[in-house]
This record gives structure tokens, sequence and C-alpha cells, in this order.
């Protein structure tokens, strides 16, 4: 069934609040000091952390579920990882992190509130199915914490990295390459080339490859911009994922998928005026 315009769009809001809701761990000096505790390198925390739901799996299921990082930041820190610390130690830290910094961060939420948003993701994670989403799929399979506060990120955390499985899906059937990728994300100047570049560590050499590539298919002109039909590329590619997460909507219907979007806005609220995000600019 084709989904309507009401749902799409608020397909696109529950993305993007997902993945602020979710993401902050990735920047949270509580969830450093937590996988250091447990034995890990600091080099080591965002890949161990992120894959740690799926095992102990290699770089090569590490590179493919994550798409778009460069294997050479990848095969130095995993399999490596798992004679530090076990994947079940590494995620109960990132769990306990996580409602730590929800905590400090956000010290007025009101339980209540947290509680229906913990049920309403419950609900909408019950009414999808996991075929084809492996890095959802690994997070639905974490044993839920008691603390309702590392619950509610859990669940956050299914929604969130079920969207991404989407997205990457809607990327390799474009198709791109994970470089590509990020070449017309940095193109549409969201996100700063030089952050892209600094965290996804694709050599200069493979970087120009992909912009000759995306050049050579008129998606891009020399300078890295933009063409017409480049920008009409990644937007039909946002939209694919946007159309596809339109399941997520309809498994729990538009009013409390827009209620669970309200009470998520408080915390996004005190995550960002926390500066839970500040060391992205590191």
């Amino acid at each position: 069934m084709q989904p309507s315009a009401p749902e799409i769009e608020l397909a696109a809001k529950l993305g993007g609040i997902t993945n602020l809701t979710h993401g902050f761990i990735y920047f949270s000096p509580d969830a450093t000091e937590a996988y250091s505790s447990v034995g890990l390198s600091e080099d080591q925390h965002y890949f161990a952390s992120r894959a740690a739901p799926l095992g102990q799996v290699s770089a090569e299921i590490v590179i493919a579920t994550f798409f778009n990082f460069s294997p050479e930041i990848v095969y130095p820190v995993i399999p490596a990882a798992w004679d530090r610390a076990s994947p079940e130690d590494i995620q109960s830290a990132r769990l306990r992190a996580a409602a730590l910094t929800l905590r400090r961060l956000c010290p007025d939420l009101d339980p209540d509130d947290m509680d229906e948003a913990s049920e309403l993701a419950r609900r909408m994670i019950d009414g999808i199915g996991f075929e084809g989403k492996p890095l959802a799929a690994a997070n639905l399979a974490v044993v839920e914490p008691e603390d309702p506060v590392a619950r509610l990120w859990q669940r956050i955390t299914v929604l969130r990295e079920w969207r991404g499985d989407v997205h990457v899906a809607a990327l390799t059937a474009a198709p791109v390459t994970a470089v590509e990728a990020l070449i017309l994300h940095a193109a549409t100047e969201q996100v700063p080339k030089a952050a892209l570049v600094a965290t996804r560590r694709w050599s200069e050499e493979a970087w120009q490859s992909g912009v000759d590539s995306l050049v050579a298919r008129g998606l891009i002109n020399s300078d890295e911009t933009f063409t017409d039909d480049g920008r009409r590329f990644r937007e039909e590619m946002e939209l694919r994922t946007d159309v596809a997460c339109a399941a997520m909507v309809r498994a729990l219907g538009v009013q409390e998928t827009g209620r669970l979007i309200d009470l998520l806005k408080p915390i996004r609220r005190g995550l960002l005026d926390g500066g839970a995000f500040a060391r992205m600019g590191r």
C-alpha cells in the first residue's frame, strides 16, 4: 500500500528525532569512561559498542552493515576489540552510559511521559518487520534493561537502526558506493566535508576517485557541488527512505506517532542545550 503524504512526512520527522535521541551516545564522556572501564581502547569504542549487539562479528560484517566507513579504520579494531571485552559487557556499559547521560542532561523529564514514550516505541517495534534489517534486528535481540531510561533509549535505538538499515538499502539500490554516498552527503552542506572525512577516514585518493565517478555520472560538478540531476538523485534516495519508513508510522498510526515525537522533544531539547554533541566539533 502506498503511504500517504502525512505518513511520509512523519516518517522523516521520526527519523530526525530518533537519530538524535540515539546518537548522543557516540559523543558522551560517560560512554567513553564506560567503555574504557570494560577494557576497550579509545579507538575501539565506536565500532565495538555499535557492533556489540551483533556479537563477535568480523570486520567485514561491520564494514558492510555500517556502510560508509573506510575499511582501513575498521580492520585495526575489529575483531581485536572482542579480545578485550565481550559484546555483552560492552552492551551493558553502553546502556549504563546512555541512562547516565540522559539523567544528567535531561534531569527534569517527566517519568510518566517517558514511560508513555517507551510503550509507544515498543508498540511501533512490535508492528514492523525486521527482514533485511541486521542492525535493528540485533538491537531487538538485546535483553532489555530494567532501568526505564535505559530501556527507552534501547527501544529508540532499535527504531533508529531500523531506519539506518533502510537507508543503506536505498543507497545500495541507487546505486552508490560508500565514499560516493559521503560525497553526496557533503554536497548537501548539512554536515561539513571536513567532519565526514575526519570520521570516515577515506584517503584522498579514494575520495577523489568517488568524485571522478560522480562527475562522470553527471551528479556533481568538479568542485563537488550538486548538478541539478545530482540534487534530484539524492532527494529521491531520501524520499525512498522516508517512504519505506512510513511502515513505522502505519504500525502505530499517525496520531500516536506524532505523540511519540512530541514526547521525545524534551529529550532533544535537553541534549542540545546540555551540549551533548559538542564533541562533534573535535
